[in-house]
C-alpha cells in the first residue's frame, strides 16, 4: 500500500504540440495527437458548427463514422494525414482557401487543439487558426522528366581525359 493511493494527477500531459492542419486536399495531425490519443487505429472527428470548433476522439471500427487513423504500432508516432471527403467538406467551410501563383506551393491553415483526459478527444478552435503556405511535398516540378544518360564509355573518357 502506497501513501499515495487514492490520489488523481493533475493536469495533462502532453509532450509537444497537438496540431491539426487543414489543407485543399487533406487534413493533417501532428504525432503529437495520435500519441496522446494511445495510437488509436480509429478515430471520429466530431464538428460544433455553432462554436467553430473540431474534435478528434478515440473510437473503434465498429462506430459508424470511425475513420482508419492510426497505422504505426505504439511507439511509433507519426502525423496522420486523411483525405475522407466527408471530413475536407466540414472542415473547408470555415476557411478561405487562396489561390497561389505559385504552383510549388500549398496554402493551409493550423489549429492547436487542446486534450481533454476524460472524453480522450483533443478539441481544435477554428478561431485560433493560422494561415500560411508550405511547399508542396514529394517530386519537385519538373524532376519526373527523363534526362539523358552518359554512356559508359563516355564516362570512361572523362575520366581518362582528367587524369
Amino acid at each position: 500500500m502506497s501513501i499515495l493511493d487514492g490520489f488523481k494527477e493533475v493536469g495533462e500531459s502532453v509532450g509537444g504540440k497537438l496540431t491539426m492542419t487543414i489543407m485543399l486536399e487533406s487534413v493533417r495531425f501532428s504525432k503529437n495527437v495520435s500519441s496522446v490519443l494511445g495510437f488509436p487505429e480509429y478515430v471520429k472527428v466530431l464538428v460544433n458548427y455553432d462554436e467553430k470548433k473540431f474534435a478528434i476522439q478515440k473510437c473503434d471500427e465498429k462506430d459508424e463514422h470511425a475513420l482508419r487513423f492510426a497505422t504505426k504500432r505504439p511507439g511509433e508516432a507519426s502525423a496522420v494525414t486523411l483525405r475522407n471527403i466527408d471530413l475536407l467538406v466540414a472542415t473547408q467551410k470555415f476557411f478561405e482557401f487562396p489561390e497561389l501563383d505559385d504552383p510549388t506551393r500549398i496554402a493551409f491553415y493550423a489549429l492547436d487543439g487542446i486534450y481533454y483526459s476524460d472524453d480522450q478527444a483533443i478539441v481544435f478552435d477554428v478561431e485560433t487558426a493560422k494561415s500560411g503556405t508550405v511547399g508542396k511535398r514529394g517530386p519537385k516540378l519538373g524532376s519526373h522528366q527523363k534526362r539523358p544518360r552518359k554512356k559508359k564509355g563516355d564516362a570512361e573518357a572523362a575520366e581518362g581525359a582528367e587524369a
